[in-house]
């Protein structure tokens, strides 16, 4: 692990959510400096460009200027963010299908530990798009794409043509419709969470999300087998057969 200091600022139009936020990075480690931190983010542009700090703790909901504002602000964002935020469910799925980082207030000192670590070992800075995508996401106006974040850079793709997702530990393999494929650092289960809305993706399998306008053929059996617009061939568990029937009736 590298210990070099990570310089971070807070900006947040609550200064006890600041003081606390404060607190909690002086209590993790001694090789993280906040140098600074500002109600105002009419201020903080200013602010950003003096102390060059490595992450920004950024409330998403400011009056005057929101988060998203001041981001736009940026041609390219020289740091990495990190959005604050308190529970919208909504704002929360724009954010996760746009591969933003976010820590739910009040920030759990667990989930703060973990986005430092992660900070550590890939010392990436927010993209432009992704802020721009989560904007429109926000504004509603954009609900049909999610962000890949892979090894070889981001990569936005429409919802639709992601053809099935395999589960493999800590990691999913995304196959699309065109035969590209993406190996992405989140489990299965994060992308079940963001997908499964509105009867599009359905988990036929434990290490299997599949979208259910790409289904070839259905083979009955015990659980049955499902065979894809490429042949691909994905077992149905026994569990989910029945809730899958009735879902394969109405596509």
């Amino acid at each position: 692990m590298k210990n070099d200091i990570i310089k971070t600022a807070i900006i947040d139009d609550e200064a006890h959510c600041i003081k606390t936020l404060r607190f909690q990075l002086a209590q993790l480690t001694d090789h993280i400096d906040v140098v600074f931190s500002t109600t105002s983010s009419t201020t903080a542009l200013a602010l950003c460009e003096k102390h060059r700090p490595d992450i920004v703790f950024l409330d998403i909901e400011m009056p005057h200027e929101n988060g998203l504002q001041f981001l736009a602000q940026y041609d390219t964002i020289p740091f990495k963010v990190i959005f604050t935020t308190a529970y919208d469910q909504y704002a929360i799925k724009a954010i996760r299908l746009n591969a933003l980082d976010y820590l739910l207030k009040p920030v759990n000192n667990m989930e703060l530990e973990d986005a430092i670590e992660k900070f550590r070992q890939l010392r990436d800075k927010t993209h432009k798009e992704q802020v721009s995508h989560l904007h429109m996401f926000k504004e509603k106006k954009l609900t049909d794409t999610i962000a890949l974040s892979t090894a070889q850079g981001l990569f936005f793709v429409q919802i639709c043509e992601i053809m099935y997702m395999e589960g493999d530990d800590c990691y999913t393999h995304v196959t699309m419709r065109d035969g590209k494929k993406y190996l992405i650092s989140k489990t299965l289960a994060v992308f079940e969470e963001l997908l499964t809305e509105g009867n599009m993706f359905f988990r036929v399998h434990r290490s299997f999300l599949i979208n259910l306008r790409c289904i070839k053929r259905y083979i009955r059996g015990d659980g049955g087998e499902i065979v894809m617009h490429d042949e691909k061939h994905i077992a149905l568990s026994r569990n989910n057969k029945e809730a899958f029937l009735k879902l394969f009736i109405k596509v």
